[in-house]
C-alpha cells in the first residue's frame, strides 16, 4: 500500500495534457496572438471571447488582459520582427506573474487556481524550427512558477509529437533529481511501474464516478437526491433506504422509463472533461471499462487525435480503435441505464457477457481502477469470482491497482490480496482528487513513447549532445538508404 501525500502544501503543479484547451475547466487562460492582434481560427470564442470586444485598448503590447476583464490574457508571440527565445519566455513569465497578482478567486470545488496555456511560439510565432529549445525553456519556466505559487498550470497541446517530447523532457528532469512531481521515491516507483505497463500495452482502465465528479457531474448520492427531489413528496424514512432501494422506490413511483430519462437529463452534455479524463486518455490503453453514464472519456480520447473508442456493447469492435465497455449503461441510451435494485439483481441475467469481459481483463491485463469505491455489488461479485478462480488454480496474485480517494483507508484491508492499493491522502475530497491527478500525471509521462519526435531535428534542443549525435547518425542512415522522403513525411506529420 502506498499513500500519496503532499510535501509542500503551498506548491502548485504543472500538468502536461494532450487535448484541447476548450475542453478543460480553468480559472485563467493565456492565448497567443501577434502585434496585429491576429488570433488563429483554431481558437474558439468560448476561450477568447468575441475578438473585437476582447482586444486590449492599448494593443500592441507584450501581453495584456482581455478588455472585457474576462480571465483571458493575450500574449504577443510575433512582433514586427520574430522574437528570440528569451523574449518569448520572458513574456510568459511576466504574464504568469500578472495572473497571479490579479486577485482571481478559486472555485470552492478545487484546491488551487488553474491557468491553462498552450505551447507558445512554435506555430505562427515563427519559432517552430526551435521547438525543442522553446519547449525545454517553457517547461522550466512553468515548473518554476508552480513551485513558487499555489497555482496549478495546465500545459495543453493537441500535437502528439509535442506532447511526447514534453513528457520526455519531464522524465529527464525527474531523473536528474528535479521535483517535477510532488511524489516520494516509492510513489514515483509506482508511477513508473504503471506507466511501463501502459507503454507495453498491458494496462487496462476502470473508471468510476469519482473521475467525472471533477467535471461537474453529480455523485451517486447527489444524483439520487436530485431525482428524489424532482419526484415530489417521499416517505419520511426515504433517506434511511440504501442507494439501490431509493432508486427502486423512485422507479416504482414515476416509472422506470421516466426515471432513466431524468437520469439522462441530470447528466446532460457536460462542456468540460476532468483533468483525470485527459491523463487517462493519454495513456493510450486499448481497453477500458466504466460504470459512468457520460461520454467524457470518449471525448478526451478523441481530443488527442485518435479515433473515438468503440463503445460496447452497442458498437462492433474495430481493430483500429480502442474500446470502452459501459458496464452500467449510457446516458445517450436511457433504456440501458443500471440504477435500481431490480437492475442490479437482474444484471447477470441481462448483461452476463459484459461482466465476463471485465473478468477477462482481470485475468489477462493489469487493471488500473480510478474514481471507484468498490462498493458496487456487481463489480464486487465479478472481482470475487475471479479471485476464487485464482485461489483454486493456485495462481492468486494482485490483478490491478486501486487508486483510493475515498478517505476511508480501511477498505483496502478487504482487497489487499487482489489489488495494489494507492491511498491519496487529503483533508477533503477535492484535495484527495488533486493528489490522484498528480499521480496520474506522472503515470501519463512514463506511459508516453518517444518515437514521434526523436528523428525530427526541430526537437534537437531537448536532446543531450550524445543523443543529438545518435539521431544525426540515424537521419544520415535514412538518407543513405534512400528513405529521405520517408523522413520528410515523418517531419511534416509532426
Amino acid at each position: 500500500m502506498l499513500s500519496v501525500t503532499s510535501t509542500a502544501e503551498t506548491r502548485g503543479h504543472l500538468f502536461v495534457l494532450h487535448g484541447l484547451i476548450q475542453n478543460f475547466d480553468y480559472d485563467a487562460v493565456i492565448v497567443p496572438t501577434d502585434h496585429r492582434f491576429h488570433i488563429t481560427s483554431s481558437w474558439p470564442e468560448s476561450v477568447t471571447g468575441v475578438r473585437h470586444d476582447a482586444k486590449p485598448h492599448d494593443w500592441p503590447r507584450p501581453f495584456a488582459r482581455s478588455a472585457t476583464k474576462a480571465p483571458v490574457w493575450f500574449i504577443s508571440v510575433a512582433d514586427e520582427s520574430t522574437l528570440i527565445e528569451d523574449e518569448l519566455i520572458g513574456r510568459v513569465a511576466d504574464t504568469l506573474s500578472a495572473i497571479a497578482d490579479a486577485g482571481l478567486v478559486k472555485p470552492d470545488k478545487r484546491e488551487y487556481l488553474r491557468i491553462a496555456i498552450p505551447v507558445l511560439g512554435i506555430g505562427d510565432g515563427g519559432l517552430g524550427d526551435s521547438r525543442g529549445a522553446i519547449l525545454r525553456s517553457l517547461l522550466a519556466t512553468l515548473q518554476s512558477f508552480t513551485t513558487n505559487n499555489r497555482i496549478d498550470v495546465l500545459l495543453v497541446t493537441s500535437n502528439r509529437a509535442v506532447f511526447s517530447a514534453a513528457q520526455h523532457a519531464r522524465r529527464e528532469l525527474a531523473r536528474q533529481g528535479s521535483p517535477v512531481w510532488d511524489l516520494n521515491a516509492d510513489e514515483m516507483g509506482e508511477a513508473r511501474r504503471l506507466g511501463g505497463l501502459a507503454a507495453d500495452g498491458h494496462l487496462a482502465l476502470f473508471l468510476g464516478a469519482g473521475v467525472s465528479i471533477a467535471a461537474g457531474l453529480p455523485t451517486w448520492d447527489g444524483l439520487l437526491e436530485k431525482l428524489g427531489t424532482d419526484a415530489g413528496e417521499r416517505p419520511k424514512d426515504f433517506d434511511d433506504l440504501g442507494a439501490l432501494d431509493k432508486a427502486e422506490y423512485l422507479a416504482v413511483k414515476v416509472g422506470a422509463s421516466e426515471l432513466n430519462a431524468q437520469v439522462r437529463a441530470a447528466i446532460g452534455e457536460p462542456a468540460k472533461v476532468a483533468v483525470a479524463h485527459a491523463l487517462l486518455a493519454a495513456m493510450s490503453c486499448r481497453e477500458a471499462v466504466t460504470t459512468n453514464y457520460d461520454a467524457l472519456y470518449e471525448r478526451a480520447v478523441e481530443a488527442t487525435g485518435r479515433h473515438r473508442p468503440t463503445v460496447l456493447p452497442w458498437e462492433s469492435v474495430d481493430p483500429k480503435r480502442e474500446w470502452l465497455l459501459k458496464l452500467h449503461g449510457d446516458a445517450s441510451r436511457p433504456e440501458t441505464i443500471v440504477l435500481t435494485r431490480r437492475d442490479f439483481v437482474l444484471f447477470d441475467t441481462k448483461s452476463k457477457p459484459a461482466g465476463s469481459l471485465l473478468q477477462a481483463l482481470l485475468l489477462t491485463k493489469h487493471l488500473l481502477i480510478i474514481g471507484a469505491s468498490l462498493n458496487d455489488d456487481n463489480v464486487i461479485r465479478l472481482a470475487m469470482e475471479v479471485d476464487e478462480y485464482l485461489v483454486r488454480s493456485g495462481s492468486r496474485t494482485a490483478r490491478g491497482t486501486f487508486v483510493d480517494v475515498s478517505g476511508k483507508p480501511a477498505r483496502q484491508e478487504l482487497w489487499t490480496e487482489q489489488f495494489h492499493w494507492v491511498i491519496c491522502e487529503g483533508d477533503s475530497t477535492s484535495a484527495r482528487a488533486r493528489r490522484m491527478e498528480v499521480l496520474l500525471d506522472a503515470v501519463s509521462a512514463f506511459a508516453t513513447a518517444d518515437a514521434p519526435w526523436v528523428l525530427d531535428e526541430r526537437f534537437d534542443g531537448l536532446l543531450s549532445e550524445q543523443d543529438r549525435a545518435v539521431t544525426a547518425d540515424a537521419r544520415a542512415l535514412l538518407r543513405a538508404t534512400g528513405l529521405a522522403h520517408a523522413s520528410t513525411l515523418l517531419r511534416s506529420s509532426l
